[in-house]
């Protein structure tokens, strides 16, 4: 009896260096999987990492391919399909549905679909909704047209969907219902101590982690006069670097604004290494995650969020959508959605008026995220998806 094609491809629409899904989520899912009997590889077109051009290497049992740049977009999607065609996975799982990964999408359902050849399972792997991005990114119309409709095509034509929010899967569900869903969010590693001993700092630092794009200029700059009234003497550390040019300034002129009347003073820290996080969590009384509730923060599931309550940081954060599973079980003190800048530093200082409540918050944190979002648990029931996905597509033969 013919030995079951255990291997899969995972195509990328971008490269591991600036953006977070390849070496956040990506490659620690594919990772695991290689303890489950598949043969993983991820395919990346690194047009935003040109200094991976061509280099193809190994981690942990997962090769990763960066194909060549040269001669221009057809070529690389040639590329990226004749790497396909000879490593002839069984399935292709499309990391994205847009650019080039979506347009690898595109060929081979086409191909599956005008040939006598079964071809590969393909898969949809969905961890933002792209279109909330496209006035954040102040995309051009037809392009903002063009990646939405790779978007819904993409959803439409999978034969799997794995979804790293349930924003994401609600809507996936709408669009295409008769699909397979997998609900898939954002896990964390394991640390390599079991546990985590959380000591008040002497300073009253609130850490916020920010892509300027969560809550609204004037929404921070209120908040932060709220915080200096709620708790006098305290300061914002706001680290992160805005996801386009510019988008800090509007942040910054707010702030600077607000403290003209009195307000908690910011330090803005900027990208910071993650060899440095340690430090920055140590001299912190807690983190902040406010968020709209708005599709941009409703489909997502942050990463930046999960590892800090790993870290055991006593978080307070904006029940919008998947912070509200992260934070679940008392692991953080969620706020309502469409909670005032007032409520919210309310909530803060609360928190920094109570070291017990921070110590508790720290426990509960580290528990919950090792026992629900373990990278090895979630890429066991991907396994299982898989496996349903392929015994699904021989009964139907």
């Amino acid at each position: 009896m013919t030995e079951p094609n255990q291997s899969v491809c995972f195509v990328a629409p971008f490269g591991l260096r600036q953006k977070t899904t390849i070496w956040a989520r990506t490659l620690p899912l594919a990772q695991r999987l290689v303890a489950h009997g598949w043969s993983v590889s991820i395919l990346i077109p690194p047009w935003d990492s040109p200094q991976d051009s061509g280099r193809h290497w190994e981690e942990q049992g997962v090769r990763l391919a960066n194909v060549a740049l040269e001669h221009g977009m057809l070529a690389v999607l040639h590329r990226l399909l004749h790497e396909i065609d000879r490593v002839r996975p069984a399935i292709v799982h499309i990391v994205k549905p847009r650019a080039y990964a979506g347009l690898v999408q595109w060929w081979l359902w086409w191909r599956r679909k005008n040939s006598a050849r079964a071809g590969p399972l393909l898969l949809l792997d969905s961890d933002d909704w792209e279109q909330a991005w496209a006035p954040v990114n102040h995309y051009p119309p037809l392009l903002a047209r063009f990646l939405a409709w790779q978007e819904e095509w993409g959803i439409r034509h999978a034969d799997g969907i794995t979804a790293a929010s349930r924003w994401l899967v609600e809507r996936i569900q709408r669009a295409a219902p008769h699909i397979p869903r997998l609900y898939l969010p954002n896990g964390v590693t394991a640390p390599a101590r079991a546990s985590v001993h959380w000591q008040a700092p002497a300073q009253r630092n609130v850490l916020y982690f920010s892509r300027f794009v969560e809550v609204t200029p004037a929404w921070l700059a209120h908040f932060t006069q709220a915080l200096h009234v709620a708790a006098p003497g305290v300061r914002l550390r706001i680290v992160g670097t805005p996801v386009q040019p510019g988008l800090e300034a509007d942040y910054r002129r707010a702030v600077a604004a607000a403290a003209a009347a009195g307000a908690a003073p910011v330090d803005w820290l900027g990208y910071v290494q993650g060899s440095d996080l340690e430090a920055i969590y140590r001299s912190s009384a807690c983190a902040i995650f406010p968020a709209e509730a708005v599709p941009l923060q409703q489909a997502k599931c942050s990463v930046r969020l999960a590892t800090t309550l790993l870290a055991g940081m006593p978080v307070v954060a904006s029940a919008v959508g998947e912070q509200t599973a992260y934070g679940a079980e008392g692991a953080a003190r969620l706020v309502p959605a469409g909670a005032t800048p007032h409520t919210f530093a309310a909530a803060v200082a609360s928190i920094l008026a109570a070291p017990a409540e921070q110590a508790a918050l720290s426990r509960r944190a580290h528990a919950h995220l090792l026992q629900h979002y373990d990278w090895a648990l979630l890429a066991a029931q991907l396994n299982v998806f898989y496996r349903q996905l392929q015994e699904a597509g021989r009964t139907n033969r």
